[in-house]
């Protein structure tokens, strides 16, 4: 099978999952045809990217899409109509014409791959855009929406609505994110499948148990980028009442973001600059070492103030994986992933006091802390490998390339 992946960029490091979909697909034998509107804003990689086949075929300068659009104007494959439409709809911050140029360099990739259908990761501009690769070739999509991408980047459900209509289906990652969809777009709800994200157990080999032993201080671990929704500021209100609670420990933050120096100050405000330590970001790799190294796993995941928020958070399960305890939050489909008083513990979003006793909960009991790393492994192992988790894409892919196979 072949099939075409189209992203608004790659590779970005928070979208492991993406990657591991795409690997998983090519240990299979299917061949990936890859297209991304943008290149990545770090030259840090995650190191399993070199086992990726697929080269990335980016969308080129303004003169080059230039020329794609006056070619399309001369032989009759300039969307104008559609543009017209887009514009009058949605204004020009949508810049239909620009997803137009873009469309008519991955349409031209798409035609000469011979590529009969195209994913798309992520309700938004690259979802735009594939509306227009259909549109121009006739090359049906379909999209993985993941949580912000259509909660709030995207911002017009009139959009969403026109760009899952066009879809052959739209995949959410949760049971939360595909209600939530289909509450916006419920003339589409039939196309809309769950496919959670999943990890390629290979690279998370069984750990080996942990002694229970008295540390000098509780490691605890969070990792995302310094955005609203992550609710590091209230991971940061949560250790300092640690602090004052007499407990010992040190807690890594790895990830980068716009809101590093507001948080490093929150830091100092709080007084807790010995116990909190920014990592920066990191690659796959050491992030793995990072958890192998740490006690228990923490990420306060929230709701920002445009309605967005984590919806299915990888590196918790990468966490799990790796045989460690979880706190996080109720927040969208996190409970989907983690088991209270199970694998972890779940409190409310933005509660720094109830985060703050749920570590201390875990730092006095080294045994829970054993049967919850264990109890998430065997949910990850039973759950979320990718291997299951992929059946439901893969079987969507194989009825969509159904009718081009019979022509």
């Amino acid at each position: 099978m072949r099939i075409g992946y189209l992203y608004s960029r790659y590779p970005v490091l928070s979208q492991t999952f993406c990657d591991m979909e795409m690997l998983e697909l090519e240990r299979r034998g299917h061949e990936i045809v890859l297209g991304s509107m943008y290149p990545p804003k770090t030259e840090l990689r995650h190191e399993y990217l070199a086992r990726l086949s697929a080269p990335i075929h980016y969308a080129p300068a303004k003169e080059q899409l230039e020329a794609f659009a006056r070619k399309a104007k001369k032989n009759g494959r300039w969307p104008a109509e559609l543009i017209a439409q887009h514009e009058r709809k949605y204004g020009p911050d949508y810049k239909a014409a620009l997803r137009a140029r873009n469309a008519l360099f991955f349409v031209d990739l798409f035609e000469r791959e011979a590529v009969p259908h195209v994913h798309v990761h992520f309700a938004n501009r690259a979802a735009h855009t594939g509306l227009f690769v259909k549109a121009i070739s006739g090359i049906p999509f379909s999209v993985t929406a993941h949580g912000q991408d259509f909660m709030s980047d995207l911002g017009n459900d009139e959009l969403l609505r026109e760009i899952c209509a066009s879809a052959q289906f739209v995949a959410a990652e949760t049971d939360y994110s595909r209600d939530l969809l289909a509450e916006r777009c419920p003339e589409s709800a039939g196309k809309f499948l769950r496919v959670y994200n999943g990890l390629d157990l290979r690279r998370f080999p069984m750990p080996p148990e942990p002694e229970a032993q008295a540390q000098d201080a509780l490691r605890i671990l969070s990792v995302a980028r310094l955005v609203e929704f992550k609710g590091f500021d209230v991971l940061i209100d949560a250790c300092a009442a640690l602090r004052d609670c007499g407990v010992r420990f040190v807690c890594e933050i790895i990830g980068d973001g716009p809101l590093r120096g507001d948080l490093e100050e929150r830091v100092h405000r709080n007084d807790v600059g010995s116990q909190v330590r920014f990592a920066g970001e990191r690659s796959q790799a050491e992030v793995l070492e990072a958890l192998r190294a740490c006690d228990l796993f923490v990420l306060a995941s929230t709701i920002d103030q445009r309605g967005a928020s984590d919806v299915f958070p990888t590196v918790i399960a990468e966490a799990m994986a790796m045989r460690k305890p979880v706190v996080s939050t109720t927040v969208a489909g996190i409970p989907e992933l983690v088991a209270h008083n199970e694998t972890g513990f779940l409190v409310p979003p933005g509660d720094a006091r109830a985060l703050a006793d749920a570590v201390q909960c875990l730092e006095r009991d080294a045994d829970l802390r054993m049967r919850f790393g264990y109890n998430g492994r065997v949910r990850i192992e039973n759950h979320f490998a990718i291997e299951k988790t992929i059946e439901p894409l893969l079987e969507r892919f194989r009825s969509c390339l159904a009718p081009a196979a019979a022509r």
